[in-house]
């Protein structure tokens, strides 16, 4: 095993939400191009992802979460003179070195309030010892690697790459027939500020505007606020790939208006169904869709309403699909995976 690229597997064992999500579609990727060459270990618990089986993940240990993680996992990889573990969820083992880890935004960091505060002040440890220690850095957007900067300056900008994301939807371009509602797809956590879209539709007319809301609330990590909403709002909670691709490609537009986001994934799950964007006017946004989405200030609900009745009265919108679509096409998990071989590749020959 002197040889192996080893994968901390951890995510196969947890829920799937973006994070799991984008390691489970690097990793389908990794596993095809490296073959036996590539290992997977995970805790000894039950796998809660499907692909877990396909990817011959090795289990060990006897606990998980963040112990396993710090304790057991390293004493595998020492045990076994790994060379390199991929880290693909934020955090690594302190005790290890030769870590390529995938940080996806600074959150936990810009607002520690917008997290319950045993997350916020693990997760501050572990990236002031990992971002310190890791052989790389891969993050998902120009902004996040700016935003690790900002908050570890020490750190050297040749060692943070950025790698884009792409939608997890299969993409095809569909015909214009959209239903007259629009959607938001994200948690009820404050820093996805669904709050400014609920109050933007309690001043719109309840008959001609509707909007349906897709996710989860994740009470176990995010403190959540207590939210008013008005008749003309359906939750939809949490849906299958097959249902959110169904509901976003008939939707007038999405609705994103977070205050913070390292990439802004579900803004490109919409375009690659030819569903245009309404989004917060924040860096990163404008960093990957200024060419076609719609921007408002995420503060201002007013703001929010004009642009969405700009968007219905506009003589372009079959225009707006067209590009939406055209954009989501520039972002696609092959070319993300061949970046990632190109920087295992180098740190083998260190």
């Amino acid at each position: 095993m002197k040889n192996k690229i080893v994968v901390n597997g951890r995510f196969l064992t947890q829920k799937s939400t973006g994070v799991q999500r984008v390691a489970t579609e690097i990793s389908k990727h990794l596993q095809k191009h490296y073959k036996d060459e590539i290992i997977f270990v995970c805790p000894n618990k039950e796998f809660l992802n499907p692909i877990a089986e396909s990817l011959n993940c090795i289990k060990i240990g006897y606990f998980s979460g963040y112990f396993w993680e710090q304790f057991e996992l390293p004493f595998f990889l020492f045990k076994n003179k790994v060379f390199l573990l991929i880290n693909f969820c934020n955090t690594a083992p302190i005790l290890f070195k030769k870590n390529l880890i995938v940080i996806h935004d600074m959150a936990v960091k810009e607002n520690k309030n917008w997290f319950d505060w045993k997350f916020a002040t693990a997760y501050k440890i572990l990236f002031y010892f990992n971002l310190k220690r890791a052989l790389k850095i891969i993050t998902v957007s120009n902004f996040s690697k700016k935003e690790i900067l900002k908050f570890y300056p020490k750190i050297e900008k040749s060692k943070i790459d950025v790698i884009y994301l792409a939608s997890f939807l299969d993409s095809d371009e569909v015909e214009n027939q959209k239903d007259n509602y629009f959607i938001a797809v994200n948690s009820l956590n404050s820093r996805k500020n669904i709050k400014v879209i609920l109050e933007a539709f309690k001043l719109l007319n309840l008959n001609q505007f509707k909007l349906k809301i897709i996710g989860g609330s994740f009470k176990n990590v995010f403190n959540n606020d207590v939210l008013e909403y008005s008749t003309n709002v359906t939750f939809l909670n949490e849906v299958s790939d097959a249902d959110l691709k169904k509901e976003l490609s008939k939707a007038k537009a999405l609705i994103n208006g977070s205050f913070y986001e390292g990439f802004g994934l579900t803004a490109l799950e919409a375009m690659s169904v030819a569903t245009p964007c309404i989004l917060s006017e924040i860096p990163v946004h404008k960093e990957l869709y200024s060419e076609t989405a719609l921007f408002f200030d995420p503060k201002n609900p007013i703001q929010l309403v004009q642009k969405i009745k700009d968007l219905m009265d506009s003589e372009n919108y079959n225009d707006l699909c067209k590009r939406s679509f055209e954009v989501s096409q520039k972002f696609s998990w092959k070319t993300a995976s061949q970046y990632y071989v190109s920087i295992i590749e180098n740190l083998k020959t260190k």
